[in-house]
Parts: structure tokens; sequence; C-alpha cells
């Protein structure tokens, strides 16, 4: 299937702080309308079935289900590290954004700002998922820092997500789920 990444020419909008910030971005179509695609979205729980080197995912302080406001914790595949993110934008069922909070990730002591969105596109036929990360650094060493680490490593991990994303879809859709 493959995925095809994208490197903005020009810096997207940030959700932290308003600065705009380096961005990657990938998409693929679906053969189902934007709401099925939501709902396996948006299990939470089920993030580490696609989601690349995440072992686990939990709402914290008790939200249900998500929505704006709600923040997310996720264990890489060593459980003792981990990253908040919280939802800062939720539009059922066509738009999901989540602003790194904190994390004890090595790499984070040099990441001023960070966010993971996942927008779907109603089409005639189904629907298709774009989904963008992007980050920016402390200054201009932790700028060099991250576009040096994070640039080549999100390149690489965005095809495996939307792949893992549409197996989890496919199989989801063959259990009747």
């Amino acid at each position: 299937m493959g995925a095809d990444v994208h490197d903005f020419g020009a810096p997207s909008q940030c959700y932290a702080f308003g600065q705009p910030m380096t961005a990657y971005y990938t998409s693929q179509a679906y053969d189902a309308p934007s709401s099925t695609i939501w709902s396996v979205l948006t299990d939470f729980p089920s993030w580490p079935r696609w989601f690349p080197r995440v072992s686990e995912v939990r709402l914290e302080d008790g939200a249900v289900g998500g929505g704006a406001g709600a923040r997310i914790i996720a264990f890489g595949e060593d459980p003792d590290v981990w990253t908040r993110w919280q939802i800062v934008d939720w539009r059922a069922p066509t738009r999901l954004v989540c602003e790194h909070v904190d994390s004890n990730a090595p790499m984070t002591a040099h990441v001023q700002a960070a966010y993971l969105q996942f927008e779907l596109f109603e089409e005639p036929e189904g629907c298709t998922l774009e989904v963008e990360i992007g980050a920016d650094g402390y200054g201009v060493v932790g700028d060099f820092f991250v576009g040096m680490t994070l640039g080549p490593e999100v390149r690489r991990m965005l095809p495996d997500l939307v792949d893992a994303f549409t197996d989890h879809v496919v199989e989801r859709a063959r259990n009747g789920r």
C-alpha cells in the first residue's frame, strides 16, 4: 500500500504558542465514510495496534471517549518512557488535534512544541485521512536537533503509521466492529 510522506515547503501552523513550525504529512483514501474511520481513530486504547513504537495509550483524569481538553498518555516500547498529549481540537467526525504537553523521552528536552493532527475529508466514495506531525525546537540548537533527528524519524514513521492504521481498519471491518 505504502503512503507517501510530504514535507511542507512552508511551515505549518503550530497549535502551541501560535508559532509556525515544520510539519510532515501523509494521506490515505478509504472506501468508508468519515464517521466509520473516526470511530476507529478515536478508539485510543487500540492505538498501540497501529501507532509505531507505542505499547499503551490511556485517557487521563477519568476522561471517557476523548473530546477537547482530554489528556492522553502514550507509553513507548519501554513502558517507563511516556509522552503526554492534550486534545486541543475535536470536531467529530472530521478533526482531531493533539498538542504535546510533556514527556520523559530523552529527545523531548529539545522540543519546544509539537502536535499530531488527524483530519478526515468526506469524498463521494468514502473519505481521505490526512495525518500531520509538526515540531519546533528551543532556539537554533533545538531547531537543528529537531530537524536532524525528528524530521527523518517522522518521514520514516508516517507511512508505517498510516499503513498499520489501514490494516487495523480492515481488520475491524472484517470482525464487524
